[in-house]
């Protein structure tokens, strides 16, 4: 093995380890997160929304408390949809193109690039070789600061991870109706209608007509977090890293997501900004009070 390859496992190993070679569960993790929820759901519809979320972070681990102040990245693909009984497949044109609707789909995620990166904070704390992770995405006005510093090139001035989706539906009361308070009614906007007769496959296989003036309405969708307001258990495995993992469901949605600590330190975190610090505080007195 090469001098510089020795060094660099030395490195990792190091950052690992505190005090009289105890190791902590300080350094570089990576994670994955998935969360799921109908958004709403009535006799005729039913909209589901999901997150599929890859994120890393860095543990800051302070042995005098067994504390480490979290910082990261991540980046998360959404779909939404909504299902509507009855409808038929219909394309309508758009400005730049056209849209598709499957059967009984009153409404879908229509954004071109559907993925956000986003920054994360969050707080780790242990009680001897178990504890818990709490993680969070950025508050707006910690991003808004964050992309000052990082991101503020690549989205043109804009914060990138709070940019909404673009949502389109059908306009017809029977499958817009509620939407536009769920997802910004006054945002809401007119984008395109059939010209002349389309046609559109039923449920039954039968073709049917569609009326001329079918039109679609894009919403903004909020990109939403994947994670709880809950902790994670980390633990540490025998002869291994820490990992932690978390799981939440309810009625009407679904969260998980693993982390697992990987050693040597492979991505520079990002700079704390003063709100980012506050909201870490924040999640200080937060998981304080669920011990």
């Amino acid at each position: 093995m090469s001098p510089a390859k020795t060094l660099v496992i030395g490195l990792g190993s190091f950052s690992i380890l505190a005090g009289c070679g105890k190791p902590t569960p300080g350094g570089y993790w990576e994670g994955k997160a998935t969360a799921k929820e109908v958004a709403m759901k009535d006799q005729f519809k039913t909209l589901s929304r999901s997150a599929e979320a890859e994120f890393w972070f860095t543990v800051n681990w302070s042995p005098s408390d067994s504390t480490g102040i979290v910082a990261g990245e991540g980046e998360a693909l959404y779909e939404a949809e909504l299902k509507v009984e009855h409808l038929p497949k219909v394309t309508v044109p758009v400005p730049g193109g056209s849209v598709k609707f499957e059967p009984e789909v009153g409404g879908k995620l229509t954004d071109l690039d559907p993925k956000r990166k986003f920054p994360i904070v969050g707080v780790l704390s242990l009680q001897g070789e178990s504890g818990t992770l709490l993680l969070q995405k950025a508050n707006a006005k910690s991003v808004d600061s964050f992309l000052q510093h990082k991101w503020a090139a690549d989205t043109n001035q804009q914060d990138g991870s709070e940019q909404p989706l673009q949502f389109t539906i059908r306009a017809d009361p029977g499958v817009s109706g509620g939407l536009e308070v769920e997802y910004g009614k006054s945002e809401g906007k007119s984008e395109g209608k059939s010209e002349g007769e389309g046609k559109a496959k039923a449920k039954a296989g039968i073709d049917a007509k569609v009326d001329a003036s079918v039109q679609v309405i894009t919403i903004p969708m909020t990109p939403f977090t994947p994670f709880s307001d809950s902790p994670a258990k980390v633990e540490k495995r025998p002869g291994g890293p820490y990992v932690a993992d978390f799981e939440e469901k309810g009625k009407n949605y679904s969260i998980v997501w693993s982390a697992k600590q990987m050693g040597g330190e492979k991505r520079e975190p990002p700079k704390l900004t003063p709100e980012m610090e506050q909201q870490i505080q924040q999640l200080k007195k937060m998981l304080q009070s669920k011990h």
